[in-house]
C-alpha cells in the first residue's frame, strides 16, 4: 500500500514540475513578442558628380515616415549627412559624425565669371546647416538658427564660418575679392526666435585668409541710428 502511495506521489510531483516548465516557456514567448522601438530608414539620394575631381557625392536622408523622438530631427529635413566616395581609392567618408540638418548645399560658385574661368570660390562646397537646439525643444527644427559651413570639394576641412547665436539670412560671393558676404540675424531681444523684431548684422568672410569680421563697427552703427532719428 505504501508503495502505491509513493508511486502516486512521485507521479504528481513530475506532473506539477512539467506544468511549471510549460508555464515558464509560455511566459518567455510572450516577452519576445513585445514591440521594439522603430529604427530610422536611411535613404540614399542619386549620386552627384563633383566636377574636376574624382569625388562622387551621395546625400543621405531619413525616411519621411520615421519621425521618432529618438531621432531628434524633423522628418522633412533635407539631408542629415553626405557620403564622399573617391573613385580612385574606392574609399567612402562621411562629411561629419555630428548631429546636423543640412538644409541645402552648393558645390562651387554657381555664378561663375565669364569664359568658365576658375575662381577660388569654386574650390569649396557651401552648406546651410542647423547644428544646435537654440530654442531648447530638444530637436533640430526650422526654428533653430541656420549657419553657413564650407568644406573642400572632397569634404575635408568641414568648418562653420558664421557665428553661433546668429541666423543666416542670406549670403553671396564676391569673386573679385574672394569674399563671402553674409546677412545674419541676431536674437536681439533674447526671445529665442529670429524674426523682423531682431537686428540684421553684416559680416565678411575672406576665403583666401580664412578670416571673419563685421562690416560695420558699433560706433558707426550708433552714428547711423542717431542720423536716422534726425531724418524722421
Amino acid at each position: 500500500m505504501k508503495k502505491v502511495i509513493s508511486t502516486a506521489l512521485l507521479s504528481f510531483i513530475i506532473l506539477a514540475s512539467a506544468c511549471t516548465e510549460e508555464s515558464k516557456t509560455i511566459s518567455t514567448d510572450e516577452t519576445s513578442n513585445t514591440p521594439t522601438k522603430g529604427q530610422p530608414k536611411v535613404q540614399y539620394d542619386s549620386p552627384i558628380i563633383v566636377n574636376k575631381t574624382d569625388i562622387i557625392l551621395y546625400p543621405l536622408r531619413l525616411n519621411a515616415d520615421d519621425n521618432h523622438d529618438s531621432y531628434k530631427r524633423e522628418a522633412n529635413v533635407n539631408h542629415w549627412n553626405l557620403i564622399f566616395y573617391d573613385i580612385i581609392s574606392g574609399k567612402s567618408e562621411l562629411l561629419t559624425k555630428e548631429k546636423i540638418n543640412i538644409n541645402s548645399f552648393n558645390i562651387g560658385h554657381s555664378e561663375n565669371v565669364p569664359n568658365n574661368q576658375t575662381t577660388l570660390s569654386d574650390q569649396f562646397i557651401y552648406y546651410n546647416i542647423t547644428d544646435s537646439d537654440y530654442d531648447g525643444d530638444k530637436k533640430l527644427t526650422a526654428k533653430d538658427p541656420n549657419k553657413l559651413y564650407l568644406s573642400k570639394l572632397d569634404g575635408k576641412s568641414f568648418t562653420r564660418i558664421s557665428p553661433n547665436n546668429y541666423n543666416l539670412n542670406s549670403w553671396k560671393i564676391d569673386d573679385k575679392h574672394d569674399l563671402i558676404l553674409m546677412d545674419l540675424i541676431k536674437d536681439s531681444n533674447g526671445d529665442k526666435e529670429f524674426n523682423d523684431k531682431d537686428e540684421v548684422e553684416y559680416f565678411i568672410y575672406n576665403l583666401k585668409t580664412r578670416t571673419f569680421k563685421a562690416v560695420f563697427d558699433q560706433k558707426f552703427k550708433d552714428e547711423i541710428k542717431n542720423l536716422a532719428k534726425k531724418v524722421l
